[in-house]
Formats: C-alpha cells, sequence, structure tokens
C-alpha cells in the first residue's frame, strides 16, 4: 500500500466525511487518519449509541461515501479501539480511480472554475453552501447531456 492515495479519493473520502458528521455529530465524529491507493483509514469519536451497535456507525460511512461516488465500493477490512469512545477503521476501496471517478472530479472542478470558484473555495465553504453548489452542479451535468 502506498501512503498517497490519487486526489480524487482523497477528495471523495473527505466530502463523505463532511455528510456524515453533518448529520452524526456529536454522537459520532469522522476524522480521516490517513488515504492509501487501496483503502482509507478513519477515527471515529463519540458517544455511540451502544443500542444501535457499533458497526452500524462504520457501515453507514460507506453509505455516505457511495453516494457521492456511486461506482465507488468500500468495505471494512479492520476495526481496532483506541480508546473507550474511539476506533480506528481500515476500509478497503474496491474501485479503479483512473476511469469515471477522475473524470467526474475534473467536471466538478471545471464546472467550479466557470464559475471563478476553486476546489479549495469549495471545501472552506459553509454546509449550505455546499449543498446549493452540489445542486448547480448536478444540473449543470445535465444540461451538458447529448440530446438523443
Amino acid at each position: 500500500m502506498k501512503d498517497n492515495a490519487d486526489p480524487p479519493l482523497d477528495n471523495q473520502v473527505l466530502r463523505a466525511i463532511e455528510v456524515y458528521n453533518k448529520y452524526r455529530s456529536p454522537e459520532a465524529t469522522a476524522k480521516l487518519v490517513k488515504t492509501e491507493k487501496d483503502g482509507f483509514i478513519i477515527e471515529f469519536e463519540g458517544r455511540f449509541c451502544q443500542s444501535c451497535g457499533v458497526n452500524e456507525y462504520f457501515e453507514d460511512f460507506i453509505y455516505d461515501l457511495e453516494d457521492i461516488n456511486r461506482n465507488l465500493r468500500a468495505e471494512i477490512k479492520a476495526v481496532e479501539s483506541t480508546g473507550p469512545q474511539s476506533f480506528r477503521v481500515h476500509y478497503a476501496v474496491m474501485a479503479d480511480f483512473s476511469g469515471g471517478d477522475v473524470e467526474a472530479e475534473e467536471l466538478f472542478r471545471e464546472f467550479l472554475q466557470v464559475r471563478g470558484l476553486s476546489f479549495e473555495d469549495y471545501l472552506a465553504s459553509n454546509t449550505c453552501t455546499k449543498d446549493v453548489i452540489k445542486f448547480h452542479f448536478q444540473t449543470w451535468l445535465l444540461e451538458r447531456k447529448p440530446k438523443r
């Protein structure tokens, strides 16, 4: 495994963390520890609802990630307890980032550039602004599709 993954995986994991934390924090909070060529490591901390089962929190992250990129598949490789209310979860990625994922990332960056924004501007935006940008990006993608 390499220590540095392709930027598209990094960006997609970071976006999934934003979504995850938006809806689950402070009960559970995710933080990226490391990305690798074929996976990544997330540190989860929080008060975790015990009746739900702690593993469900880790599986929920996969759903958020797959919502961001429907071509991406991830699975839990290992879970280690790092404290009374924290876990380090190793995820394996089952997707090739040399195809459509890079294209989607490039399209998103092109969309931002056309509007005078950088990807860094997008990441620094508040959640509401990000939601609006994502909505306009989806509309922009639909307008770009050739009509049959």
